[in-house]
């Protein structure tokens, strides 16, 4: 843990935290101009384009007999009114996020190799290939979204609201230990190694994703994620492959 914040302090680290942070907004901004046609300032837009979503949801809701009866009691309206704004801006932070960390996946051989380079020397680093790595975002996309609709019912009950942030979870995880492993193992040892340390791997993904909660900090440590489950992972797979090549001999 300790060992990866500092290669994470590192100058090169935080520059390409930064770079991706940068690339990241000007992503989002282009994006999201162009589907609602916007144009001014960076700074009018974002609380502009959150605003509309809460309106654009309220409205839609109030067109439904029993969501535009509920919505009558104030009481109701202001509870209704804060967990949307809560729910659109959790849906926002975490796409930012999304985008953040598939900006930073094609930094990950970098950040990789250097502590590789620097404590693992004679590791060999592989790969698990592009084929993949396609099917891989597309089962894992599909498979969030399709939590996202199961718990969206739920989302307006006190307490067990919080299951919402399950869906988030489990894409930042499934990610996170196969970007990690994608510059690291081939394909059997990544199916191996996560089955054998799931819990283990569970543990510390589940440590990085409550760091995202820190507002912004969260989403620029995600270099320190990416250290510090590659320290782990190579650790892992060095056992790995000295037991199979015990075995083989």
């Amino acid at each position: 843990m300790f060992l990866a914040f500092d290669d994470f302090m590192s100058p090169k680290v935080i520059l390409i935290s930064l770079l991706s942070a940068f690339i990241t907004i000007i992503i989002i901004f282009f994006l999201l101009s162009f589907i609602l046609n916007y144009s001014g300032e960076i700074t009018k837009f974002i609380p502009t384009v959150f605003n509309d979503l809460v309106e654009y949801i309220s409205e839609k809701l109030k067109s439904y007999p029993i969501t535009s009866f509920l919505l009558e009691h104030k009481l109701i309206m202001y509870l209704f009114r804060y967990l949307l704004y809560f729910g659109v801006g959790v849906v926002l932070y975490y796409l930012f996020f999304a985008i953040y960390s598939f900006i930073i996946s094609f930094f990950n051989i970098f950040l990789i190799r250097d502590i590789q380079k620097k404590y693992y020397i004679d590791f060999q680093l592989k790969d698990i290939g592009i084929f993949r790595t396609i099917i891989f975002y597309i089962k894992t996309v599909i498979i969030t979204l399709i939590l996202f609709l199961v718990l969206l019912p739920i989302y307006l009950i006190p307490g067990l609201n919080i299951l919402i942030f399950l869906p988030i979870y489990y894409f930042f995880h499934k990610t996170l230990v196969f970007d990690v492993s994608s510059v690291i193992n081939s394909y059997k040892e990544y199916k191996k190694i996560k089955s054998a340390n799931w819990v283990e791997l569970k543990t510390k993904t589940l440590f990085c994703f409550l760091l995202t909660f820190i507002p912004v900090l969260g989403i620029l440590l995600y270099p320190y994620y990416v250290i510090y489950l590659g320290h782990y992972i190579i650790q892992e797979s060095i056992e790995y492959r000295y037991i199979n090549e015990f075995h083989n001999n």
